[in-house]
């Protein structure tokens, strides 16, 4: 069951700040470079609370997240931060746009009782200790929450967003703004007790799959476990059990999820001949070579080529430094990796592209196994495709495996049986914005 409550947000004040200079990427979007250009946008930018800098002497009374409180503090007591007046629920639509075609995600923010995850909440990806011990630290400094939780719910009849398209459909938002990178947020207050009690009731009988945010899920858990330790009592909407997250329903249009491409570097004994030996044996290799048309039409061509069976087939991308060719890797069959795969899992996580890459390309041929993965000593990450093949060329990296999407329904499918995919399996688009709504925890009676 999904126990989803209204709260009271604090929100940016419209008169003293310009939204689009103050709300932020979630925390681990946050590049050093970014983070530069943040603090640098508004001395009341939010990045300042989430992803505050490291100072010189910091020690364990003035740190980052001591500031980080210490910013909330003020910014509420000189107005930069106001506390709505009513407990609401609050719809939050985003306008973007991929390869030239406008969509538009529908969800509502809330705040729903965590749990550990099996029952209600269901994972799809494993996470690391590092970023869970962060924003723990973060949560126990300022006993706030700042960032989303993107979850994802199933309601075919769509009862919820047509309880939020009631309310909104005659308001301008109440706070709108433009990203770093062009897409449009825009965000309702629904306070309406009517309509809080109808999307309770909607939600209740619903399975929660998280989309984005397991590393801040995990942390809400253990947060909640913390302060239920130290005698903390549940208080109000806002106790300490009930985590602020974003709810998006699997079963409306204006779900994106984008590819995450795979760079591979630090390789001690790493040989071409062998390698592609290896390859032959389970896959079909198709060539493109640059001379072709030159090195842009070879790229298209090989594109084109991965989105073409991308439903029925499992499709790579290959581009390895200093190479003429790009090529096109294509499972011959899918029972081989059956074999594979260690550890007790379903089809549907050994069907994965992502398991088929890590298990059998990475571990098997490349000895990159779960270890270095967890410690990425020899992969890292890029979102775009050109953006990939870009940093093969300009940085050390030995090759690039670029990849389709995860399916939304293949997460689901995952995630309903209890499993985890890889790291950076899925990467919907776009990212929920940080610093639009804060919850503070209820800590005592007010």
């Amino acid at each position: 069951m999904a126990n989803v409550s209204p709260f009271r947000a604090y929100r940016y004040s419209k008169k003293k700040v310009k939204l689009d200079n103050v709300i932020v990427q979630p925390y681990d979007k946050i590049t050093p470079d970014l983070q530069n250009q943040y603090y640098d946008r508004d001395p009341f930018n939010a990045v300042r609370i989430i992803l505050g800098k490291e100072e010189k002497g910091d020690n364990q009374l003035n740190n980052k997240y001591t500031r980080g409180s210490a910013f909330f503090y003020h910014w509420t007591q000189s107005g930069i931060f106001m506390r709505d007046a009513k407990p609401a629920f609050y719809a939050y639509n985003q306008e973007y746009w991929v390869e030239g075609k406008k969509l538009v995600r529908k969800g509502f923010i809330g705040l729903c009782e965590v749990e550990p995850f099996g029952k209600t909440v269901k994972a799809h990806e494993k996470t690391l200790d590092a970023p869970k011990a962060d924003r723990l630290n973060l949560m126990r400094a300022t006993h706030t929450t700042q960032g989303q939780i993107f979850m994802l719910y199933s309601d075919v009849k769509c009862a919820v967003n047509k309880i939020l398209e009631k309310e909104i459909e005659t308001r301008k938002p109440d706070m709108q703004l433009k990203d770093d990178y062009g897409e449009i947020h825009k965000l309702w207050i629904v306070d309406n007790p009517k309509a809080i009690s109808g999307i309770q009731a909607a939600m209740k009988d619903k399975k929660l799959f998280i989309a984005d945010g397991h590393h801040r899920y995990e942390t809400g858990v253990n947060y909640y476990n913390e302060m239920k330790s130290l005698g903390v009592q549940k208080i109000g909407h806002e106790n300490i059990q009930n985590l602020m997250m974003t709810f998006v329903n699997i079963d409306e249009p204006g779900l994106t999820v984008l590819a995450t491409h795979r760079l591979v570097h630090s390789l001690k004994s790493f040989n071409r001949s062998e390698f592609f030996k290896k390859l032959d044996k389970y896959f079909s290799i198709e060539e493109f070579p640059h001379k072709d048309g030159g090195e842009q039409q070879a790229r298209k061509r090989l594109y084109a080529g991965m989105g073409k069976d991308a439903d029925t087939s499992h499709l790579f991308g290959l581009y390895l430094k200093g190479d003429k060719n790009y090529f096109l890797l294509r499972l011959k069959d899918d029972s081989a990796i059956k074999k594979l795969v260690k550890g007790r899992h379903s089809d549907v996580y050994k069907k994965l592209d992502v398991t088929i890459l890590h298990f059998l390309i990475l571990d098997k041929f490349l000895g990159i196994g779960e270890k270095e993965l967890k410690e990425q000593s020899n992969v890292k990450y890029a979102r775009h495709r050109d953006k990939a093949i870009e940093t093969v060329n300009k940085e050390n990296i030995q090759m690039a495996f670029l990849m389709n999407p995860t399916k939304v329904e293949e997460v689901k499918n995952v995630a309903d049986k209890n499993e985890r995919m890889p790291q950076k399996s899925t990467d919907f688009y776009p990212k929920l914005l940080s610093g639009l709504t804060i919850n503070r925890y209820n800590l005592n009676k007010e």
